[in-house]
């Protein structure tokens, strides 16, 4: 891998080969987070925690979906390393003759990072400084503030710098200044798509230990990747039994369109696949029976999915399937009234808050960008916030509500949507934002939560006196003090799971319960082959055709390297490093994040450990334990 390594503090960079053993960024980030910086030892703000952007061997290859960018970093978050994913800016970036962008040292001021190759075999490397920085950020009537506004003027000071003009640029948003969950986003077509890497905080990393608050990546260099398009088209055929781009097409039909089902997209599919196991209400709705659920999930398909159903499907379709910036067939960017839609930030915007109209949501996940921050953290905190005023424990005032929202299922009724979309707005902004307007300034548990993140806010709230505000968080937690990941929005054990790297679906997801030492296996499994399809540079929606045959992929570049089995053991190394950072996992601390392992046996009937957890609760702690254990043996063997 080629590299440009800068130093924000000297204004200086230099370029670097890396080992031939390195089989992609995540490799790259790893390894030199180890090796260089040891950046275990160092606060997440340090400058010795370099961010390492880069992006897979297969970039030039017209490989559908191979565009993807890795950030990897020491993330304010877990305490450790994590990594976070961008969707189709290598396009573009890879151009810049370069793999890798690796950011170390402090800017003096705020300023863009302009990469790009002029086209005759050299580099250019700038920073520039971006002035009236907190005025781009400030809250405007118009909604065009904060990372959308700051991208537009990175955008023109770019243009103005650059010789090339085949740039994408990527910002942070104020978030990355007041919370630890600030993300890295960039738009695309039109600002009607937003992709960005969220989970774990890059965006905090780049801004406070590197004052860097946006990158420009491009220029006109194209190297190709000869003969590879061709062997993995061919290994496809044979191991799938169908042409290339008709099996990629078979194996992505969630995320274009699936005939069966009639929608497509993961807000499309997810509703109507998982139906009552959708986790809502601040995950309360686990401790409800089927009736309840199935009415808040019908519920939740009149105001929620039916709108954009309408809108992206059934009416004219024309111009709201897009990609993430890449030639991709899947098109799985589906667009509501000029919004991005997916699963995730519009659940963590919607349903998990009590907001069940498309359009409240709608408006809560551009706000969300605006400030930009990872949307699952931001919806996991709004709906702790909420549901601990719905139970009496928060005086609503403390959280801008005029009276006691409402966050127990069998009382919820869609009416409400509104007043909780109001207060979460609020929430937002008391959170992510620096500076918020003053009617929101005074709501500290909010504050809390952004600045010191969800684990701590809730310690100190148990210490204010509000009893038992842990108990209702939904976290896995790290180490001894305040590191933790927020699961993604499913109802299984798999998301909080005791494994290295939490917060993405490097685990066994689905919606099952098996004995600790299977699901740990599979967990393990699933975390090896995720992270040869980031390693590789791909968008993991392609994983259905590209995890049959990326030993092939890699061969047809030369390398003899089998990758996931470099996978088992670069994870290993991961686990090492979080052992050294003092973050390891722990035991489950939260009572609800216990109970989503323990309902989802309860609900499948998996016996014995259904009886085991109702009749004594603290067996859950055991399938902790053995699990954790199976994972270390599994490592160990790595």
């Amino acid at each position: 891998m080629r590299a440009v390594v800068v130093d924000a503090a000297r204004g200086d960079w230099g370029l670097e080969e890396f080992d031939a053993d390195i089989l992609g960024p995540l490799d790259l980030g790893v390894r030199l987070h180890m090796e260089r910086y040891s950046s275990y030892m160092h606060d997440p703000y340090s400058e010795r925690n370099a961010v390492v952007i880069g992006w897979g061997p297969f970039t030039h290859s017209r490989l559908f979906g191979s565009h993807r960018v890795v950030a990897v970093f020491k993330s304010p978050v877990t305490g450790a390393l994590h990594a976070s994913t961008m969707g189709g800016a290598a396009w573009v970036w890879a151009r810049s003759g370069v793999d890798a962008i690796v950011i170390e040292g402090r800017a003096l001021e705020p300023s863009l990072l302009l990469v790009e190759s002029p086209g005759d075999g050299g580099l250019r490397v700038r920073l520039l400084g971006v002035e009236g920085l907190w005025s781009l950020w400030r809250p405007r009537g118009d909604g065009v503030y904060g990372a959308r506004a700051l991208q537009e003027r990175a955008e023109a000071l770019a243009r103005s710098a650059s010789s090339s003009q085949a740039l994408r640029v990527a910002v942070v948003g104020p978030a990355a200044a007041a919370s630890h969950a600030g993300s890295l986003e960039s738009w695309e077509h039109d600002w009607r798509v937003v992709d960005g890497a969220s989970r774990g905080g890059v965006g905090s990393v780049l801004y406070r230990a590197h004052n860097i608050v946006a990158l420009a990546v491009g220029g006109r260099a194209a190297p190709a990747r000869g003969g590879v398009y061709e062997a993995v088209a061919r290994a496809v055929e044979e191991r799938l039994g169908a042409p290339y781009p008709k099996a990629v097409l078979g194996v992505t039909r969630k995320y274009r369109f699936d005939e069966k089902l009639g929608t497509g997209g993961t807000f499309g599919v997810n509703y109507v696949h998982y139906r009552e196991l959708i986790p809502m209400l601040a995950f309360n709705t686990i401790y409800h029976g089927l009736t309840v659920r199935l009415r808040l999930h019908a519920a939740l398909m009149e105001g929620f999915w039916r709108p954009f159903q309408e809108e992206v499907f059934t009416g004219n379709p024309s111009g709201k399937w897009l990609t993430c910036g890449e030639p991709c067939p899947v098109a799985c960017k589906k667009i509501y009234r000029g919004v991005k839609v997916d699963y995730e930030p519009f659940h963590a915007m919607g349903p998990l808050i009590g907001v069940f109209k498309l359009d409240h949501a709608k408006r809560l996940v551009e706000h969300a960008d605006a400030l930009g921050v990872d949307a699952i953290e931001a919806g996991h905190a709004i709906a702790w916030l909420l549901d601990l005023a719905s139970r009496g424990k928060l005086d609503p005032s403390r959280i801008g509500a005029p009276s006691r929202p409402v966050m127990s299922p069998d009382e919820y009724d869609p009416a409400y949507s509104e007043a909780h979309a109001e207060i979460a707005e609020g929430l937002l902004l008391a959170a992510y934002h620096p500076e918020p307007p003053k009617d929101y300034a005074g709501l500290e548990p909010a504050r809390l939560a952004g600045s010191e993140g969800l684990r701590a806010a809730a310690a100190r709230l148990e210490e204010e006196g509000v009893g038992h505000a842990r108990d209702e968080a939904v976290y896995a937690a790290f180490g001894p003090r305040r590191w933790y990941m927020t699961p993604n929005l499913y109802w299984t054990p798999g998301m909080v799971a005791p494994l290295y790297l939490l917060g993405r679906y490097w685990t066994n997801y689905s919606p099952t319960f098996q004995e600790p030492e299977d699901y740990a296996r599979t967990s393990l499994q699933r975390a090896a082959l995720e992270y040869a399809v980031d390693n590789a540079g791909f968008c993991r929606f392609h994983r259905g055709w590209l995890e049959k045959v990326i030993d092939k992929a890699y061969e047809a570049l030369g390398y003899t390297v089998d990758p996931v089995a470099n996978a088992r053991r670069m994870y290993r190394l991961i686990a090492e490093y979080r052992k050294r950072a003092g973050a390891p996992p722990v035991p489950w601390e939260s009572r609800k994040t216990m109970d989503i392992v323990s309902t989802i046996a309860a609900e499948l009937r998996i016996s014995p450990w259904a009886e085991r957890m109702a009749e004594d609760p603290g067996s859950i702690l055991e399938w902790w334990r053995r699990f954790h254990r199976e994972v270390e043996r599994l490592l160990e063997a790595a």
